[in-house]
């Protein structure tokens, strides 16, 4: 599994964090205007998702890595996880990756990758947009900035941007004009 990932973003030229605008294959999709359009951005979010055939997921936590607040940082990030596994009742990850580096601020920092295989580990994706849906009324921030879909297959990148857009980052041009045809009234930028 490592090495697929590893493969798929090489393929891809990107790392974590991603920056979005460097790659070259891209598309940016608005599933709702605002909060109230949510079933709305619920609907568009699932049939999206499901046009693609995800087999790996990973969700980074991140925290500054400094003596004197790294309990408490850690504390926190085992708490995001914990209940990012609840809301998508995933069961323990397949795979950890520890990394330490710096931010474009020169401040150190420590991510730990957590990867599941989604050919055992189900994600439960409704309850997962939902959350992210709901970012303005108490809704679970760090869902949509850590949590990237791969298909290693197909070297195919998607994620919830923010509470209202997904990029999706693909190799094959392919892959994305077809998501373009079906979903023309909602792509807000492509690069490809």
């Amino acid at each position: 599994m490592k090495d697929k990932v590893k493969n798929t973003f090489k393929t891809l030229g990107i790392t974590l964090p991603i920056d979005y605008n460097s790659s070259k294959n891209y598309i940016n999709i608005l599933t709702c205007d605002n909060i109230e359009s949510y079933k709305k951005g619920l609907k568009n979010s699932l049939k999206i998702y499901n046009n693609f055939d995800f087999d790996t997921l990973v969700f980074k936590i991140e925290f500054l890595h400094n003596e004197d607040s790294l309990f408490d940082d850690l504390e926190k990030s085992i708490t995001i996880l914990n209940r990012f596994m609840d809301i998508c009742k995933l069961k323990k990850p397949n795979f950890m990756k520890k990394t330490i580096f710096k931010d474009k601020n020169n401040i150190k920092k420590e991510a730990i990758l957590f990867y599941w295989d989604l050919s055992t580990n189900k994600v439960k994706i409704k309850s997962f947009i939902k959350e992210i849906l709901f970012l303005n009324e108490d809704g679970f921030l760090e869902l949509h900035s850590s949590t990237l879909f791969l298909d290693t297959k197909k070297n195919i990148v998607f994620s919830f941007y923010d509470n209202k857009n997904i990029k999706i980052l693909c190799n094959d041009n392919n892959n994305l004009k077809k998501v373009c045809k079906k979903y023309k009234n909602v792509i807000t930028e492509k690069s490809f």
